[in-house]
């Protein structure tokens, strides 16, 4: 079974050889924080019913400077094999503004004894608006300006995996298979939204009985795009309190705190700044979680010492 599962990773793995174009809107900071962005076999990740609210800024210094809103709603079922949830982003640069509302869905299987395997779909819209009032505009009298803001919705279906162990996993995923493009009347070429692929991996080390060292790879991979990835090492004190550094090598390097507040309430702040000339420019990136645990102090405890997902992220 183990040797079909690895196979079948290989193989989504070779899908990077296919033409791919567009950018990503988010950080991959902000898509580590939020996994459910990118992967939706992470839904059920957390017993019961779980609630994540996230904001993130971004160029500090700049007006009109990106900012990103997320929430994410889950629930698992009682037998622990089906995840449900939806998620809502919105993300805003100067004039552009990106809307997707996402439903999520998972299947989570027993391989063996320790290894289980999740896979996941994403259904849903994105909404994608440019508002032209927001510009300075050197001709307002060219088509594209008179024929009024930009407003356009499509749909989007995505897929992801993830084989993990308690203290190891190895992820697969594509928010958005479809290839978007838009086009004026005219038949002008406005902007073209494109598959981002997603391969992730990490490794769990317990340091002592009250403390886990996590290290992990998030990758992204997109066609024109030199391949971007994000290191993160965290420690975890008795599953409660985190403190961990990230570096994007060439883009950004940061850091981040998880606190649980009071029985399954955890609060998040994230802080990185760009390594490239932009810094001199920004002031950083901030970002802000909030999440919350529905299923009960006890049930949660268990689920941590029956089978401890490493890639978990609250």
């Amino acid at each position: 079974m183990k040797k079909i599962i690895f196979y079948g990773l290989g193989l989504l793995s070779s899908l990077w050889t296919l033409p791919l174009l567009g950018q990503s809107g988010l950080k991959l900071t902000d898509y580590y924080h939020n996994p459910i962005q990118y992967n939706p076999a992470y839904v059920g990740a957390t017993d019961g019913y779980f609630a994540k609210a996230f904001y993130a800024t971004q160029w500090l210094g700049f007006d009109q400077a990106p900012t990103s809103q997320l929430l994410d709603i889950q629930h698992l079922t009682d037998d622990r094999r089906n995840g449900y949830g939806i998620s809502l982003m919105n993300d805003t640069f100067g004039a552009v503004q990106n809307l997707n509302i996402e439903a999520n869905y998972a299947l989570h299987l027993q391989l063996d004894e320790t290894m289980q395997l999740s896979l996941g779909l994403k259904a849903g819209l994105n909404n994608f608006r440019i508002d032209y009032s927001l510009l300075t505009i050197y001709d307002p009298t060219e088509t594209i300006y008179t024929q009024g803001n930009l407003s356009e919705t499509k749909p989007l279906v995505g897929l992801g995996a993830y084989v993990f162990e308690r203290d190891w996993y190895i992820g697969f995923a594509t928010p958005n298979l479809l290839n978007n493009q838009t086009l004026d009347d005219n038949n002008t070429f406005i902007y073209s939204k494109a598959s981002h692929f997603y391969l992730n991996g990490g490794y769990l080390y317990p340091i002592t009985r009250d403390i886990n060292w996590h290290n992990s790879i998030l990758m992204q991979i997109v066609n024109g795009s030199p391949l971007e990835y994000l290191i993160t090492s965290k420690a975890v004190y008795q599953d409660q309190y985190t403190f961990g550094i990230q570096y994007d090598p060439g883009a950004l390097l940061g850091a981040f705190v998880t606190l649980e507040v009071s029985g399954n309430l955890a609060l998040t702040y994230a802080y990185d700044m760009a390594t490239r000339a932009l810094s001199q420019y920004a002031y950083g990136n901030h970002s802000f979680g909030l999440s919350v645990a529905l299923a009960g102090r006890e049930r949660w405890n268990k689920r941590l010492d029956d089978q401890l997902k490493p890639f978990l992220t609250r």
